[in-house]
């Protein structure tokens, strides 16, 4: 018989697969994703680039545009991804398949609730929307892009709100201390720290939104790795269905013009579940690069018709539109936890650039906030601080001077 060559299909609905004979041309593919997915062709943008996913002129991406053309001879290989973008909104089908045991095979509890174990795509997430407040937003990615550039992960830990039309709205990003690498990223979170963060949220009216995690500039086959689905899960579970992870990345036009990538996503409930359960394996290492893309589970499940212990994360996430807006906060003070520190000298050039705002004005800065509060008592002072934020209160005087003896003015 022929061999077959199994391509993945990732578009904004979610991630399927095609069978393909070896030597099938994008004409097959295309046909095939008519049948199979349901897509005309004419609605068909394909590319193996992921920026056509998120363009605005996605008719610019013309590498799978001759319908001739061999894939093998494109490059693609058993289990690439290709990008498609079209108009249509469809509903991305989960794979099930029957669940046999060979007679007299004994099987253990545990094993049977493996077995029952098929790893589907969630058709929707829990909220309608994650916006970002611009200026945070911005100030993250260009640290990633300027200073770090792409060389490291990075993370930041999205704080907001969410309106009654289940839109979450970022404020503001709190960067937690971490040592990240092309390929890691360890955090190390401080309690004592993060009780402050949460509680300036909290008298905000504030709360855990989400987390914003970067990719590496290195060569990947995957979205999200193994890893950070694992912290994803992590969040989600601890916070609620409200949390949305963002992941930033550089990617480029098919013209070669890099531009900083966002996009959004839920972990599916199945996969909350898992992480709940103790399915997660501890360590998510991998050597190979081509794995780098999957969960490890301790227990088999079944997966687009096959038992492994290996899920691709394609799925485990639910894509969420991603928005901006303009917060109440402003992001212009000194971030924490960079490789500059925070100092004295930061709140006196801050207050002497700030000088014509009111003065609740000028503390409405999230970083700025976190920063007197390790000078100040937390429950007195820094509770009529914030509250003066949110409310445009008066400051008294005696704090003025305060804040200004810790500047050295």
């Amino acid at each position: 018989a022929a061999s077959k060559m199994l391509l993945r299909v990732r578009s904004r609905d979610g991630t399927e697969r095609c069978e393909l004979p070896d030597n099938a041309t994008v004409g097959d593919l295309r046909a095939k994703i008519d049948s199979d997915l349901k897509v005309p062709p004419a609605q068909q943008r394909l590319s193996l680039n992921q920026a056509l996913l998120m363009s605005k002129n996605p008719a610019a991406f013309t590498d799978l545009k001759d319908d001739s053309r061999s894939l093998r001879g494109l490059g693609l290989k058993h289990g690439d991804i290709v990008y498609l973008n079209c108009d249509i909104q469809r509903t991305v089908k989960a794979v099930v398949k029957a669940n046999t045991v060979p007679y007299g095979q004994k099987m253990t509890v545990m094993d049977m609730i493996a077995k029952q174990t098929r790893i589907e795509p969630q058709e929707k997430p829990h909220v309608m929307s994650c916006s970002f407040d611009a200026h945070a937003a911005n100030v993250f990615q260009s640290y990633v892009r300027d200073t770090l550039a792409f060389g490291i992960q990075r993370c930041g830990i999205l704080y907001g709100d969410i309106n009654e039309g289940g839109e979450v709205r970022v404020q503001f990003v709190y960067e937690p201390p971490q040592e990240g690498s092309a390929e890691d990223l360890i955090l190390m979170r401080s309690a004592k720290e993060e009780a402050c963060v949460d509680f300036i949220a909290a008298q905000l009216g504030y709360l855990k939104v989400g987390v914003v995690l970067t990719q590496s500039n290195n060569e990947r086959a995957y979205n999200v790795s193994g890893k950070q689905i694992a912290l994803m899960a992590q969040y989600q579970a601890e916070c609620g269905n409200h949390f949305v992870s963002a992941i930033v990345s550089l990617a480029e036009t098919e013209n070669d013009e890099r531009f900083v990538n966002f996009e959004a996503f839920q972990v599916s409930d199945q996969c909350v579940r898992l992480y709940k359960d103790g399915w997660f394996k501890e360590d998510q290492h991998f050597e190979e690069e081509d794995k780098r893309g999957f969960l490890q589970v301790n227990k088999e499940v079944i997966v687009a018709g096959k038992d492994t212990l290996e899920i691709d994360t394609d799925f485990l996430l639910v894509v969420v539109p991603i928005l901006d807006h303009k917060g109440p906060l402003e992001t212009t003070f000194p971030i924490e936890n960079r490789l500059i520190a925070q100092t004295a000298s930061d709140l006196r050039a801050y207050l002497q650039s700030t000088s014509s705002k009111a003065y609740c004005d000028r503390l409405a800065d999230f970083h700025l906030l976190l920063f007197l509060s390790k000078h100040l008592d937390l429950s007195t002072d820094m509770a009529l601080l914030v509250d003066a934020v949110k409310t445009k209160g008066t400051v008294a005087d005696g704090y003025r001077l305060i804040i200004e003896s810790i500047a050295g003015m």
